[in-house]
Parts: C-alpha cells; sequence; structure tokens
C-alpha cells in the first residue's frame, strides 16, 4: 500500500491548467483541492477525494480494512524523506494537459508530471452522489455514496432515515423524523483508477 500511496500523492500534488479553482465540481478543479488539501496537511479530506472502489482496492492489496488512519500514518513516514519532499517541491510545475469525458460522470485526465515521474500518466475520475445525513446533537454527519454497498440510507415513509453498513459485521441504526437535522445530497468527482500506474505500483507492494 505504503507504494501506491506514494504514487497517488506524486501524481496529483500538482496545479490544474491555468486558474482552475480548487473544487470538487469538476475533476480539474478537484485535482487543484488536492493539491490544496495536501499543502494544508489535512489527510481526511485527501482521503475523501478517494472514490469508495480506490479504498476497496487499498483494501484488498492490504488484505485488511483500510481507512483514514492508515493513510495519514503513511504519508507522515514518507514525507521524512528529502527526496519525498523534493519530489513535492519539482512537481510544482507539472500540469493537467487533457481532459477527456468519457460520459457525464466520468473523465480521463492526463497529467503532465516532471521530475521523478517524467512522463504523462492519465488517471480516471468519477463523479458520484455523496449523502450526508446530520442528526441533531450530534456534530459528525453520517455519510457515504449512493449505490455504495459498504455504507448506506434508506428514507422511510414516516420520515425516519435508517443507516446501514454491509459485511459480515453489519448494523443498521433508524434515526425518527424528529431527530433528522438535514439530508443532503450532491455530486462531487473522486479519484476513481490511477491507470497503468496503479497497476504497476501494486505489482511493487
Amino acid at each position: 500500500m505504503r507504494t501506491l500511496v506514494i504514487a497517488l500523492c506524486l501524481l496529483l500534488i500538482v496545479p490544474a491548467c491555468g486558474s482552475v479553482p480548487a473544487t470538487r465540481e469538476t475533476p480539474e478543479g478537484t485535482v487543484e483541492m488536492f493539491k490544496v488539501l495536501h499543502k494544508q496537511g489535512d489527510r481526511a479530506g485527501e482521503w475523501d477525494i478517494l472514490s469508495p472502489a480506490f479504498k476497496r482496492r487499498l483494501s484488498q492489496r492490504a488484505g485488511r480494512n483500510v481507512d483514514v488512519a492508515d493513510f495519514e500514518a503513511v504519508i507522515e513516514t514518507m514525507r521524512q524523506d528529502p527526496k519525498v519532499r523534493l519530489a513535492e517541491s519539482l512537481l510544482q510545475t507539472a500540469t493537467v494537459t487533457n481532459q477527456e469525458m468519457i460520459d457525464d460522470n466520468t473523465a480521463r485526465v492526463t497529467i503532465r508530471a516532471g521530475g521523478p515521474l517524467g512522463k504523462s500518466a492519465t488517471i480516471t475520475m468519477r463523479k458520484l452522489s455523496r449523502w450526508e445525513l446530520v442528526i441533531v446533537g450530534d456534530p459528525q454527519p453520517y455519510w457515504g455514496i449512493v449505490g455504495d454497498p459498504d455504507i448506506g440510507v434508506e428514507r422511510g415513509a414516516d420520515g425516519s432515515y435508517t443507516v446501514w453498513t454491509g459485511g459480515v459485521d453489519g448494523w443498521r441504526q433508524t434515526f425518527g423524523a424528529s431527530e433528522v437535522e438535514s439530508y443532503t445530497v450532491t455530486a462531487q468527482w473522486y479519484v476513481d483508477d490511477l491507470g497503468e500506474l496503479e497497476q504497476s505500483m501494486m505489482g511493487a507492494t
């Protein structure tokens, strides 16, 4: 997993073409957002940009459930290496050179990177619908991606919401309508696949 996470960071810590705003509303903006989050040291924000499918592949490769704490530990460890910090500096000159929309919700983004990579790499990004359920008195909302088999939410006819998780240790919890502060669904772009770079890094781990 460590080499794959390094590859991810080296590839995405780059500015998008021109003055693209950091926003999850576009593929290029999401690349820029990843760069901003990395500079801020916001590992949870970086982790959030990875799609559920990407995270499942990381967990399968590691042979266990990989979460944001694992991601943060790997990032902080690798940044102790001066070569990694130098690579980050060199890659500030890299650019997004092409964006191909496969359909309304899928894009292939090509990034030209110098320094250690020295070549172009193409990643796949997907626009997914993220739901968020806020419970009265709870500062941490429940959230997930629509269609994710690992976590989901169901709305009852009485206005209640049931949050569930899949797997052997799956559970369900229902909140009455009076307990629900808000429920929203927003569309955001996620990094879903690193293409050939991911395959080579997976083989090296």
